[in-house]
């Protein structure tokens, strides 16, 4: 079903009942977390780590957004990691201690999480990997059978000792080129900087030929992270399950992986906002809120369940807004609009409150 189709159940709309089914779906990383949890596993298990997963995630934006390879999602950077990891003697135990240790909530998202799953059905669909949201699941008491995610094993693949040696000279040579900066417009490898061209080349021929008939490569392959157009296929496979129609969706999202799920609910009428989001969130969104906390999106989703879009709407035009110069306080802490509205107001508020909610480092990540 395309982005631009009235959505699952659509007809139910106009059906017999005291009123239409909805439901709530939000990202993880970002809406309720400030983790970027695998950024964080590298950081952890992988010597120069952090920087490693930073030019892997900034390849992942190239390949999905700009070159938009066949089969490629958004958010398929965590296809690109394992293999480092298990170069690196990580193990699935590893993994699911260090995420357990280390969950940051959004403040107010564990109130706001427990008051939007008592009004309507609500669902996790996140990139990260499936410890982390179990973590999660503990800490908050969410039932993991509402969460959608990234599935991941290093245990089950055995990988001889000659291709982690390897995988580990590899990371370094990675990791001895720069960030790839990827201008606006561009849409194919002749548009960047010609250092940058020989950087996705490199890359280009590790992942795609050099571990090709390696487990490396097998890895890769068997990784489906639920980012970019997997987070869709989620979202429409939960919907069709609730029988929701598409206007009686509400989705919030952040980053790049959020985007065709965003696009999709907006297509649809139903409410797509995007919490502190990236501008990538921004352009597929309807609504955005940049905001210190939880609360805000704790309230708009009480406005969808009693009223659907035009309900959140209404709330969004009264949201109380700070003057020129005014410290702000209470409600109006967070900057609540219309992005076809307010867009470039909205992006520089969410793009502070990213950096101050998040941390610079995940912030800059797609």
């Amino acid at each position: 079903m395309s982005a631009g189709s009235p959505g699952p159940a659509a007809g139910a709309a106009a059906g017999a009942g005291p009123a239409p089914r909805r439901a709530y779906v939000t990202d993880c990383e970002g809406p309720l977390t400030k983790n970027d949890n695998a950024q964080e596993i590298a950081a952890h298990f992988i010597p120069g780590g952090a920087e490693l997963f930073a030019r892997l995630s900034r390849y992942d934006d190239f390949l999905a957004d700009v070159l938009r390879r066949p089969g490629y999602n958004a958010g398929d950077t965590l296809r690109l990691l394992p293999p480092f990891l298990k170069a690196f003697e990580v193990t699935d135990e590893g993994v699911e201690a260090f995420s357990a240790e280390g969950v940051l909530m959004v403040p107010g998202a564990l109130e706001a999480l427990h008051g939007i799953a008592a009004l309507l059905p609500a669902f996790i669909i996140s990139t990260s990997y499936t410890p982390y949201l179990k973590a999660l699941c503990r800490l908050s008491g969410f039932p993991p059978a509402n969460v959608r995610c990234t599935e991941m094993s290093l245990d089950a693949w055995a990988m001889p000792e000659e291709e982690k040696a390897w995988l580990r000279d590899e990371a370094a040579r990675v990791l001895e080129r720069g960030l790839i900066e990827i201008p606006e417009g561009a849409r194919a490898p002749g548009d960047l900087a010609p250092a940058d061209a020989v950087t996705v080349a490199r890359l280009d021929d590790l992942f795609w030929t050099q571990m090709t008939g390696r487990v490396s490569g097998a890895l890769v392959a068997a990784v489906r992270p639920v980012g970019g157009g997997m987070k869709l296929a989620a979202l429409l496979e939960i919907v069709a399950a609730q029988g929701v129609a598409g206007a009686g969706v509400m989705y919030v999202g952040d980053s790049i992986t959020d985007a065709p799920p965003l696009a999709a609910v907006k297509a649809w009428g139903g409410v797509s906002l995007s919490f502190n989001g990236n501008g990538y969130a921004l352009e597929a969104a309807e609504f955005a809120a940049a905001s210190p906390d939880a609360a805000v999106a704790a309230e708009l989703a009480q406005a969808f369940a009693g009223g659907g879009r035009d309900r959140v709407e209404a709330a969004v035009r009264a949201w109380p807004k700070t003057r020129t110069g005014e410290k702000p306080t209470g409600r109006a802490r967070a900057r609540v609009g219309l992005v076809a509205e307010e867009r470039a107001a909205l992006a520089e508020a969410s793009a502070a409150m990213r950096r101050s909610v998040r941390g610079e480092r995940a912030a800059r990540l797609g």
